[in-house]
């Protein structure tokens, strides 16, 4: 399992970024109708970079500056992607392919950073 080589060593952080991975093989799983799926997925990850914000207020985390420009620019992305896969432009397997390399590259790059201020 990937999660002791991601883990941020916050529970919850954690939780949520495990939440995610799992619905992307739920998605992958789905043979009709993915693309709602996805939309929920989207949604997912958007709403975790928000909450992910709140737990580092909450436990005294440092999020620099970097990382939170690093969370517009995924939100950006994620309403692009979102508008190709509603008008179905988007291959379900490179969809998930490229879903989860974001996924785990801001975990690699920004949240496995995250320390007490």
């Amino acid at each position: 399992m990937y999660y002791s080589y991601f883990s941020t060593g916050n529970v919850r952080i954690d939780s949520e970024h495990a939440n995610i991975d799992c619905m992307i093989d739920l998605c992958r799983n789905k043979e009709n109708e993915w693309m709602s799926t996805a939309r929920i997925l989207i949604s997912a990850l958007a709403n975790h970079l928000d909450s992910e914000e709140k737990i580092c207020r909450e436990d005294g985390l440092n999020m620099t500056p970097d990382h939170l420009e690093e969370h517009l620019q995924l939100k950006t992305r994620l309403a692009h992607i979102e508008k190709q896969v509603g008008r179905a432009q988007l291959d379900k397997d490179d969809f998930l392919s490229t879903f989860r390399d974001m996924l785990f590259y801001h975990i690699s790059n920004f949240d496995k950073h995250l320390n007490n201020g």
